[in-house]
């Protein structure tokens, strides 16, 4: 926060005389400072309440110095870039939200004779104060021209570093102008664009997106420029010209080598789209890259499987056969707005968040995602499991529980519905909240087992039954692997957290279930043995520790048995 905005801040709490000017007759009084509702910054950046109105709206100061309004209605917007700026526009357009709604470019005599009409019935009563106050605050008296300009720059600002959510919903505010923001990809593309001119310009600069790898990495960023590179083509994509092959080539070959060396295989839809790139130029001599493309690993051969390239023996890629006419028949399958076809606004949105991420745009890329999510209706929520791999992604799992808290609800079977509530479990253990963990966790097994059948006399519940379940039973499925092992991960965050109790029925719970898991896979032996360590139960320690290194010892004797079930 400037130095000069805690002056005024400091002015105006000390000086009752300035705070009661302030308050009446124009309407910042510091004694409505509390907004009635818990609300926090989508970022996470310092927020706090300095006053309010008497319509119920609350001015905010941010950390960054701008002055953030939230109105009793649930809209919020930042409105000037410093409290400063806040006091001359409160004193100066005493009537500034009625202005609102007026288009930023309106001009300055229609905007006088608004604000002549809208606030002359008050004029009155603050002018007499006027000179008084922005004397004493060291402050100017601006014309009502310069501070809509001023207001309407700041509002513009709102998103995406000032979004604000309601504290326990999660939910956004409305923006509190009704003026339309330029799209995500437009926020994006610019940058992409420059990179692309720089490299058409410059052969040079092709090292920039270059593959580069990142020691311990096992994420799709092992490539320190795959984002960049990923940028260039999306570029390339929507503006194509045949003399960038050259570059397309580069491109393209740096894609393979980045799926070639990635730790888990993977196709990636860079990959797919700098084939397209350079396959839709049809020469000859790029036969042998794109067929290097395709068997990059598994994943590229299986997903490039329809790439009419063939080898008609072993003697070599050099000997590959083509068809021109299939190859363009494949080319134009692909040239279309469902794949990649030349206009960015058929791009789905996720496309745009995905690449805001991988670029470090954090607050563009959740602020998008928070308002797809605040917009889901009943026919959008196939799009639930992508906002909250997104959300997860960027780190926000505050964000990626609500999503996931809201796809499971909307599951219609129990063995669906189960598995869901185990992933909601990950994601709030991930966001700290370990007893809501437990109680998804809960909810997950209830709802797997189903209610238990009556019997007499006292039993267990259904979740240590640990006879051999029948073939549909859950425990049969790979997710209740995920199920068990999230017991651990939470007894070992609850008894790192000082949380025994919790530790203690998670880790108990955990162990029951992994008894019913015919062949245990090392991850499981992993997270049982360091739960157990970390909530000091030594027994259980040393009964995880011996079939924990004996599976390890197998996997190394016999690492790529077929016929394991390994980590």
């Amino acid at each position: 926060m400037p130095r000069s905005d805690l002056r005024l801040l400091d002015l105006l709490r000390q000086s009752p005389r300035l705070a009661e000017l302030a308050a009446f007759p124009f309407d910042f009084d510091l004694c409505r400072a509390d907004h009635g509702e818990d609300v926090r910054l989508a970022s996470g950046a310092p927020l706090e309440g300095i006053a309010g109105d008497d319509t119920g709206g609350t001015y905010f100061l941010c950390g960054d110095g701008g002055v953030l309004y939230a109105d009793s209605e649930g809209y919020a917007g930042l409105i000037a870039e410093s409290l400063a700026d806040t006091l001359e526009l409160v004193t100066g357009l005493p009537g500034w939200r009625d202005h609102l709604h007026l288009q930023p470019e309106t001009g300055e005599e229609e905007l006088s004779a608004a604000a002549l009409e809208g606030e002359d019935s008050i004029r009155a009563s603050y002018a007499p104060y006027l000179d008084e106050l922005l004397t004493a605050l060291g402050l100017t008296l601006r014309p009502p021209a310069e501070l809509f300009a001023r207001m309407h720059r700041a509002l513009l600002r709102t998103e995406p570093d000032h979004v604000l959510l309601l504290a326990d919903e999660d939910s956004a505010y409305h923006l509190l102008d009704p003026h339309p923001r330029p799209p995500l990809q437009e926020a994006l593309l610019g940058a992409c664009q420059a990179d692309l001119a720089h490299l058409r310009a410059d052969r040079a600069a092709w090292p920039m997106v270059a593959f580069s790898p990142v020691s311990g990495r096992s994420d799709p960023e092992h490539d320190a420029n795959a984002a960049r590179r990923a940028g260039v083509l999306r570029a390339a994509q929507y503006d194509r010209r045949d003399t960038d092959l050259p570059l397309l080539r580069h491109l393209l070959d740096q894609e393979t080598r980045c799926r070639r060396e990635a730790p888990f295989g993977g196709m990636g839809e860079e990959l797919h789209l700098a084939v397209f790139l350079v396959a839709r130029c049809h020469c000859r001599e790029d036969l042998s890259r794109l067929y290097a493309a395709r068997c990059a690993n598994f994943d590229t051969w299986c997903a490039l499987s329809d790439l009419p390239l063939d080898r008609p023996d072993k003697s070599g890629e050099e000997h590959l056969h083509w068809d021109p006419e299939a190859l363009q028949a494949w080319v134009e399958a692909l040239d279309t707005p469902e794949w990649f076809g030349d206009d960015p606004n058929s791009e789905p949105v996720e496309t745009w968040v995905t690449l805001a991420r991988r670029q470090g745009r954090t607050e563009l890329a959740r602020t998008a995602l928070i308002r797809m999510l605040d917009d889901i209706g009943p026919g959008d929520t196939a799009e639930l499991p992508s906002i909250v791999s997104e959300f997860a992604a960027l780190g926000d799992f505050r964000q990626a529980s609500r999503a996931q808290r809201l796809y499971a609800s909307v599951q219609d079977t129990d063995l669906a519905r189960g598995f869901a509530y185990t992933r909601l479990s990950a994601l709030e253990r991930q966001a700290g909240d370990l007893d809501r963990a437990w109680t998804s966790l809960q909810r997950a097994l209830t709802t797997l087992d189903g209610p238990p059948s009556p019997k007499p006399g006292p039993r267990q519940p259904a979740l240590f039954d640990i006879e051999t379940p029948p073939a549909d039973d859950w425990r049969d499925k790979a997710e209740a692997l995920d199920l068990i092992e999230e017991h651990f991960l939470l007894a070992r965050s609850a008894a790192d957290s000082g949380n025994p109790a919790l530790a203690h029925q998670s880790l108990i719970t955990g162990t029951a279930l992994l008894d019913t898991v015919h062949r245990t896979p090392p991850a499981l032996y992993r997270a049982a043995h360091a739960a157990a360590r970390a909530f000091g139960d030594g027994d259980l320690t040393a009964r995880f520790a011996e079939p924990l290194a004996q599976e390890e010892q197998r996997i190394a004797e016999f690492p790529y048995d077929p016929g394991g079930n390994s980590d």
